[in-house]
């Protein structure tokens, strides 16, 4: 197994919240900075080497094929080094990343027809080392002049938080989930540290479903609720423990017949990624989502 390298982005979101409470106050974003559309599919590690050999992995670390040639088998002019890109199944759009699942075992998996955008380009030194020496503008230019437009993650340069704003609710007005907010003198580092250097900017969507139960917590919440189990008017459930105060844990309300709301990135089978924002106490069970 390849150990898979690369930047965890910070959320954006997260930050501004932090912030509020009086934490991360030196953390802000510089403009200019790059923006560009975060995509719904996977991360992928693209390595083109000296010989020629292409080596495509997850970021789970597995090598896969593709059932038919990708834009990296079809332009031999392509430079040398490791492409970072998302895997998407036909559009990238919100939704779209149920359709760029791999198929077959891990191990002997296989792309069907999937596209590949990229976002970054990394030299074979600098990503082996763990560290670049090519700041992102750079990077974003050498991309720009290697390969075909619509090979390359969309986006622009973005010069204040005004202009942010409107090119956020235009991209999630187009159907795709957010923004990738980037420095321009961001040095990649093969790194568990999120910095604000690379963060990811979007606007998640409300719910307002049922509590219908409660899960003890583990660990260290053990004696304090773990999660609640929620559900919605089509009877879709979901267990959501993230944003529960370690207050709201302990004191063992009984949130169950109460509406709460809930931010989540989309709903496949169930809502996904969800997290309580809070108890909707103007709402009631004939009016939830």
């Amino acid at each position: 197994m390849y150990k898979f390298k690369i930047q965890k982005s910070l959320d954006y979101n997260k930050l501004i919240e932090q912030q509020k409470n009086g934490k991360m106050l030196k953390k802000h974003l510089k403009f200019p900075l790059w923006a560009e559309i975060k995509y719904d599919g996977n991360a992928t590690v693209v390595k083109k080497e000296v010989n020629g050999l292409l080596t495509f992995i997850t970021s789970g670390g597995h090598i896969y094929d593709n059932d038919q040639p990708t834009i990296f088998h079809k332009d031999k002019t392509l430079p040398i080094g490791v492409y970072i890109c998302e895997r998407v199944g036909i559009h990238g759009k919100l939704g779209d990343r149920v359709n760029c699942a791999l198929r077959g075992p891990k191990g002997n998996q296989t792309a069907h027809r999937h596209k590949y955008i990229v976002h970054d380009f990394i030299s074979l030194p600098d990503y082996e080392e763990g560290i670049g020496f090519t700041h992102f503008l750079a990077r974003r230019e050498f991309i720009g002049q290697n390969l075909d437009a619509s090979n390359i993650a969309d986006g622009k340069m973005i010069w204040g938080i005004e202009e942010l704003e409107a090119y956020l609710k235009e991209v999630v007005s187009q159907g795709y989930e957010g923004l990738m907010l980037k420095d321009l003198d961001w040095y990649w580092k093969d790194t568990k540290s999120r910095t604000i250097e690379c963060a990811k900017y979007k606007k998640r969507r409300t719910a307002d479903l049922v509590c219908i139960g409660m899960v003890p917590g583990t660990g260290k919440y053990e004696g304090m609720i773990g999660s609640l189990i929620l559900e919605d008017s089509q009877r879709r459930q979901v267990m959501v423990g993230s944003g529960l105060s370690d207050e709201q844990r302990a004191s063992w309300h009984s949130y169950v017949g109460d509406v709460i709301e809930i931010e989540y990135e989309q709903i496949i089978d169930t809502y996904i990624q969800p997290t309580f924002i809070q108890v909707r106490q103007d709402k009631t069970v004939e009016e939830i989502d």
